[in-house]
């Protein structure tokens, strides 16, 4: 199912101070009637904006409250089928239960006098993540930074509904809305699945029915082999990791193809390498490592919770690992010796040498490796770089900057005072070390 629609300006708030406001029909009655749509007396319905398999999405106007709402309803062909109508009214009922500030709420449902259900749901302004995540670049630090700081919104809506007993089975960019202000809902639950109880119909249920359940792209090995009493909650951990997959990538977690393509490599559990599909944008290999178990094909090799796959990912973002980067040629130097430093540098990929020029002769002092930090004395004490850096190999590096190291470190106060003495230490001992004539092996 679409999501639904997006108004692509709000509207003032207005009151008239009366009900029902006067509202003229937006449907013609021909339509109304070819379609049977459902067209309750305290709404004002527009044309559908979207539609799935089953449904279709309207904008409307409540007639007493001047709220803008979304109308979902089952298509007519769909209404005298107890499976597919059943279906309809369970995710209805799921997602209204699900009340959460990133899980949009549904204020009512009803079947209409000719038996098509329907339900209205808040209405969404903003952009689908789809769209999102085509207007930032994979590689660029809003993309990073900001991608995940959505999934982690996403996370708290699907922690919160596995807390409530479901598991969504549809977690995709285009079911995720991106508000104007920061807001965030997971939409579309409607192949959503109950997973500490059962609903009326038991087996007969949609939500019980044998096949493959959700989106080729996103969905976990379990979910492509069609049996739903294996799903469960790290279903969906498999889902948030192909989304995080893309966030990083810009690539899909089972790569490219036809629909039943897809659905051969999912069911096979013919994951896609994170670290190949991240090779042209230099991202850290902590996150890549979360990407890499929570995709894994066996869900006992996942994370067992959301929550686990939270905290990996905000230790990430803590860690200041989603800083701007830069690449460099093997040969290629990176610090000069004797150089004004204005930046310290952490390696993420690839290895350096550092060394300092002796009579005329260089002296190697280290060779470094990713997770290994240099450039950091010179941006402390303000002072001349102390030595040469060179990339041994091709180099990736994230960039500290003055502002990064003072905001990470706090070197405007007390700890900063701390931080500069030790520093300090450190550099009369070096230099005690190169009077002295002693030369590094």
């Amino acid at each position: 199912m679409s999501n639904p629609f997006l108004e692509a300006q709000a509207e003032p708030v207005r009151v008239i101070e009366s009900i029902p406001v006067a509202g003229s029909p937006r449907l013609s009655p021909e339509t109304v009637a070819t379609e049977l749509i459902p067209t309750p007396t305290h709404l004002v319905v527009s044309p559908e904006v979207a539609r799935g398999g089953m449904g279709h999405v309207h904008p409307a106007t409540d007639r007493n409250l001047l709220r803008h709402v979304a109308l979902k309803r089952l298509d007519k062909d769909f209404a005298s089928q107890p499976f597919y109508r059943d279906g309809f009214i369970a995710e209805a009922q799921m997602n209204g239960q699900l009340e959460h500030p990133n899980i949009v709420p549904v204020h009512e449902l009803a079947i209409d006098p000719n038996g098509i259900p329907y339900f209205t749901m808040k209405f969404v302004q903003g952009t689908s993540f789809d769209v999102w995540l085509h207007d930032h670049p994979p590689g660029s630090i809003d993309r990073l930074q900001l991608g995940i700081e959505i999934l982690l919104k996403v996370c708290d809506a699907v922690a919160y509904a596995h807390h409530r007993g479901v598991v969504h089975r549809d977690l995709k960019p285009g079911n995720i809305m991106v508000g104007d202000f920061g807001q965030v809902y997971l939409m579309d639950w409607g192949l959503a699945k109950l997973i500490r109880g059962q609903p009326q119909s038991a087996d007969r249920a949609m939500m019980n029915a044998m096949g493959a359940t959700g989106t080729p792209d996103y969905m976990a090995p379990e979910q492509a082999r069609g049996n739903p009493k294996d799903t469960d909650e790290r279903s969906d951990v498999f889902g948030l990791g192909a989304l995080l997959f893309e966030i990083l990538s810009g690539k899909r977690v089972y790569g490219s193809g036809s629909a039943t393509a897809l659905l051969k490599r999912a069911a096979a559990g013919e994951v896609l390498s994170i670290d190949a599909a991240c090779e042209d944008v230099g991202v850290a290999r902590r996150i890549r490592a979360v990407v890499e178990k929570a995709t894994q094909p066996d869900p006992a090799k996942r994370y067992q919770t959301v929550s686990e796959m939270q905290d990996a990912m905000r230790a990430f973002l803590h860690g200041g690992l989603h800083l701007p980067r830069k690449t460099f040629s093997a040969g290629e130097i990176i610090v000069q010796e004797g150089d004004k430093g204005d930046a310290a540098y952490m390696i993420i990929a690839g290895h350096c040498r550092a060394y300092r020029t002796v009579d005329g002769r260089e002296e190697t002092l280290a060779v470094m490796g990713p997770g290994e930090t240099f450039g950091e004395m010179a941006l402390i004490l303000f002072e001349p770089r102390a030595a040469t850096v060179v990339a041994a190999d091709p180099v990736t590096v994230l960039v500290l900057d003055q502002s990064t190291m003072n905001e990470g470190l706090g070197l405007s106060g007390w700890t900063g005072a701390l931080v500069r003495a030790l520093a300090q230490r450190f550099a009369d001992l070096e230099a005690m070390v190169r009077s002295s004539g002693i030369r590094r092996g």
